[in-house]
């Protein structure tokens, strides 16, 4: 009893090894699944290229129990299963990823393209901007320059019209000195008037009595 107990533990390892897991369909146009192992058996449906399947149990004389993703059960031959999908599925995948990446490298591209674009404006600003702020420090150097002239000019005319007020100042006072001058010449022409007028008088009063006694000397001798 032992002994065969020994001879049959062998053949159901593999039958306890696969059960469970998941197996495709080998890359043939069709293949059937029959209700048992063999031709004998009826025909429970046919399964095409790439079918999905889950491995229920498997037996060394070549079969497969599986089941599909509707449910049904029935057996296959193992030879016909796959550790992966079918090449067309495969193809199809590797399609679909190489749409997915060219997409994604599409949009890529144009995330790219218009970081360049924002770049390229934001270069464009960067040097409108340094253009205006030289065109900025060149004014304030400009206006330095001005205020700088401007205090000058100030102070040139802060002296011109300390100068002014000086030379107004000089004017008065030869204004008033002229009027006393003038005054002065008026007095003194006066004064040499009233005294030609009195030395005339002073001389018509005198010359007739020097006369008269003239007269009186002459008589007397």
């Amino acid at each position: 009893m032992l002994l065969s107990m020994l001879l049959v533990l062998p053949l159901l390892s593999p039958i306890l090894s696969f059960a469970g897991a998941t197996r495709y369909v080998s890359d043939e146009l069709e293949i059937t699944m029959r209700s048992g192992q063999g031709v004998k058996f009826g025909i429970r449906k046919m399964l095409t290229s790439g079918a999905k399947l889950e491995v229920l149990e498997t037996d060394p004389a070549g079969y497969s129990k599986v089941r599909t993703d509707q449910g049904v059960d029935g057996w296959v031959l193992s030879r016909y299963l796959s550790n992966t999908p079918s090449a067309r599925d495969r193809i199809a995948a590797s399609e679909q990823k190489v749409v997915n990446l060219q997409l994604e490298i599409a949009k890529y591209k144009e995330e790219l393209s218009n970081l360049t674009a924002r770049t390229s404006d934001a270069d464009g600003e960067n040097m409108s901007l340094k253009e205006t702020a030289q065109r900025l420090s060149t004014e304030l150097d400009d206006l330095r320059k001005t205020a700088s002239n401007a205090v000058g000019l100030e102070n040139e005319n802060r002296q011109l019209k300390e100068k002014f007020q000086q030379f107004d100042h000089d004017m008065q006072l030869l204004v008033i000195e002229n009027s006393a001058l003038k005054d002065n010449d008026a007095k003194s022409w006066f004064l040499i008037g009233a005294a030609v007028l009195f030395g005339g008088l002073l001389l018509g009063l005198i010359l007739p009595r020097l006369r008269f006694q003239k007269k009186d000397s002459w008589n007397n001798f």
